[in-house]
């Protein structure tokens, strides 16, 4: 926060020299238009302070796995056509013999297996790093916050976001390497896909460029019920500390049934909200994209038979397949990626209004300045002999007069539904429709 305010203090000086430079030249005022602030950036706040090269490192390890997980494929093609052939002594394997083939069906999968764990173990312990930070951070926010940003926020708000939001960050750090390898296995799978069946792959990339829009449609749902899922959380957080915090006084009044309904209610919105989640979740993910790669051989396969000449052998089917089972976890994890970054960008921009909030100012001061000693005090004599608190000019206010108070944000119009819309279209008609009837008064 001290660097950004450093940074806007700067460019709000070299936008005030634009705007003296430009003073007699409106076009470029309004060019230059009122200078803007930027907001504190916690994502390359905890970028850079856990070490950028820790998780390209990770990231590096896991390409390198995901790129020698396609040699297995390729040597179970090789020795498929070697069977094929009757074992000929002229075969040009991939690994200088056959016998070589065999030794790296073992070597290769024990390899990629190593990489990807001392990756995944690098990205665990950056997530864990980091859900430990923001958790601390967080604390030491609260601690600090002043009366005005206290009102601003809730006790239940703080207590999901230590708990869910820093969740999310730690969960999307964890899919950080699928995620961003995903593309290039897809990638790498359909070349080598389009080298067995030829045009018949066309049909495959097809039938996922038709998936594109079921997953914009799944991804907006579930950004949508996740923000729901917060809100409802949130106010039942709140209302059960409400609730403890005046337990005496429910007690005393026996309102416990009144508060046990609303509390109820929230809960009932909370789990409706979950349910459709979860509802969304399952079928956008589990449904779709984990049966598409086992769809997508079907019609690659079916098509590969209308329009090719020659008969599909065993080499090129068992290959195409153990093709299709790779592509299986990159399209997985993807849509379960850009979930996590929907999800975790919610997280980061709850965390940041909340760490942007006014604080407390530091009004004491734990030592004397170099060269002063109690002595040097400009104490009268008999307060000198007399212990006491002692205020000399001392100023007093309910808030920082030097504190530039934050803007109200405007209040949101909410948008009428199609219900609300016709209903008060009906009624300015029928109000339109009524003849206008006025007083009239008689002369006495």
């Amino acid at each position: 926060v001290a660097r950004s305010k450093e940074a806007n203090r700067k460019a709000q000086e070299l936008h005030e020299a634009k705007l003296a430079k430009a003073s007699g030249n409106p076009k470029k005022l309004a060019k230059l238009g009122k200078f803007t602030p930027t907001p504190p950036n916690l994502t390359m706040v905890l970028w850079n302070g856990f070490g950028y090269w820790r998780v390209w490192y990770a990231i590096a390890l896991y390409i390198i796995s995901a790129l020698l997980q396609f040699l297995p494929v390729l040597i179970l093609n090789d020795l498929v056509r070697y069977f094929e052939t009757g074992a000929p002594p002229d075969f040009n394997a991939l690994i200088f013999h056959p016998w070589g083939d065999v030794v790296g069906l073992f070597v290769f999968p024990f390899l990629v297996s190593l990489l990807q764990t001392r990756s995944q173990v690098i990205l665990n312990h950056c997530a864990i790093f980091i859900r430990t930070a923001v958790s601390t951070l967080l604390f030491s926010k609260a601690l600090t916050i002043s009366a005005s940003g206290r009102a601003q926020t809730s006790t239940g708000q703080v207590v999901n976001m230590m708990s869910n939001d820093t969740m999310q960050l730690q969960r999307f750090l964890q899919f950080f390497g699928f995620t961003l390898v995903a593309p290039i296995q897809i990638i790498i799978a359909l070349v080598l896909i389009y080298r067995q069946v030829g045009n018949a792959t066309w049909v495959g990339v097809g039938f996922m460029l038709c998936l594109v829009p079921v997953n914009g449609v799944v991804f907006s749902n579930v950004s949508k019920m996740r923000r729901k899922v917060l809100k409802y959380s949130d106010a039942r957080v709140k209302m059960i500390n409400e609730i403890l915090s005046g337990i005496r006084v429910i007690k005393f009044y026996a309102w416990e049934g009144p508060f046990g309904k609303e509390v109820g209610r929230l809960r009932e919105q909370e789990l409706k909200a979950l349910t459709t989640l979860a509802y969304t979740s399952a079928i956008g993910f589990s449904l779709i994209m984990l049966s598409a790669p086992i769809v997508n051989p079907i019609l690659v396969f079916f098509t590969y038979i209308n329009i090719e000449s020659q008969s599909l052998n065993a080499a090129t089917a068992f290959t195409t397949i153990a093709l299709f089972n790779i592509m299986r976890f990159p399209f997985a994890f993807l849509p379960m990626g850009f979930l996590q970054y929907i999800q975790s960008k919610i997280a980061l921009r709850r965390l940041s209004r909340y760490l942007d909030l006014m604080e407390l100012t530091s009004y004491t001061v734990p030592e004397l300045p170099k060269g002063y000693d109690d002595d040097d005090l400009p104490l009268d004599e008999d307060l000198k002999s007399n212990p006491a608190v002692v205020i000399q000019k001392g100023t007093f206010s309910w808030v920082d007069p030097d504190l530039t108070p934050m803007p109200l944000e405007p209040p949101k119009k909410k948008r009428m539904s199609r219900k609300e819309r016709k209903a008060s279209k009906r009624q300015l008609e029928v109000d339109s429709s009524k003849p206008s009837v006025g007083m009239t008064s008689q002369p006495s």
